[in-house]
């Protein structure tokens, strides 16, 4: 039961549902209900479209440049500086998502209420997926659009550039995904932010050394696929794999984190 306008109102959630609305609404508070996320979004916009501006800027001075060439740059550097920087902001922003709650006590708390541990999960998953998506990656995909107009009279293709945008919002789902199944093995933020961003880097390492059909199992090559898609270049034989095994990593990720959850003592 809970009380709304002093009147009992009766809980209907059952099963792995149970408390995963009041989950995610508090989730939510914390993401919107401040200034929090006003702060995280001017850090993007500096962070990802600064450089697109550094970039109109010194198209200015490069008469060699033809404003064609100067989109498919900006482009370029959109998709690369975007999937590694919300990478490494995903992983760092939600190391402390499950790991806060168990040092703190209040996870113990929550679960005491009558709230399933999926829902515990389910609810930090969406409202930092969906948070991060808006803040990280949509706001500034649309400053990007307003900058190319108003810099070289001309946009990326829509279509293009929107498939583009799901292939990295694709990659942060896999950090994502990561990061939350990591708080859920460990218990201080060291190993899992460490591990996240240890994996992130080796995706620039371990393709010069490993057959190219094990770098296809791994997300690494989602940031030259992004950048393909969003230049309107011929995708690369097998393109379709990493794609695949990103969608399945996340499944299993997800599936050892309710699993792991489920079992801890309290």
């Amino acid at each position: 039961m809970t009380t709304l306008n002093n009147t009992l109102q009766p809980i209907t959630e059952r099963g792995w549902q149970s408390g995963f609305k009041n989950l995610l609404a508090n989730e939510y508070t914390l993401w919107w209900g401040g200034r929090r996320w006003i702060k995280s979004a001017l850090i993007w916009l500096a962070v990802i479209n600064g450089f697109i501006f550094l970039i109109a800027f010194a198209s200015t001075h490069d008469p060699s440049m033809t404003p064609e060439n100067v989109v498919s740059t900006a482009i370029g550097v959109f998709v690369n500086i975007g999937v590694f920087a919300t990478s490494i902001g995903i992983v760092v922003g939600s190391q402390g998502a499950i790991i806060r709650e168990k040092q703190l006590g209040t996870a113990a708390w929550v679960l005491s209420k009558p709230a399933s541990r999926t829902a515990f999960i389910f609810a930090k998953w969406l409202a930092y997926s969906v948070s991060s998506l808006i803040i990280s990656l949509t706001f500034p995909a649309i400053v990007f659009l307003i900058q190319s107009q108003l810099f070289w009279k001309q946009i990326p293709a829509p279509g293009q550039f929107v498939e583009s945008w799901l292939i990295m919002a694709l990659n942060l789902q896999f950090y994502l995904a990561l990061t939350l199944m990591l708080g859920t093995i460990f218990s201080a933020r060291g190993p899992v932010a460490g591990i996240g961003i240890s994996f992130l880097f080796a995706g620039s390492l371990l393709p010069l050394v490993l057959p190219e059909w094990i770098t296809l199992l791994f997300p690494w090559m989602l940031q030259k696929l992004a950048e393909t898609i969003a230049l309107g270049k011929p995708l690369p034989e097998g393109w379709v794999i990493p794609v695949i095994a990103t969608v399945v990593w996340i499944l299993i990720f997800m599936g050892i984190a309710l699993w792991r959850f489920g079992r801890e003592e309290f």
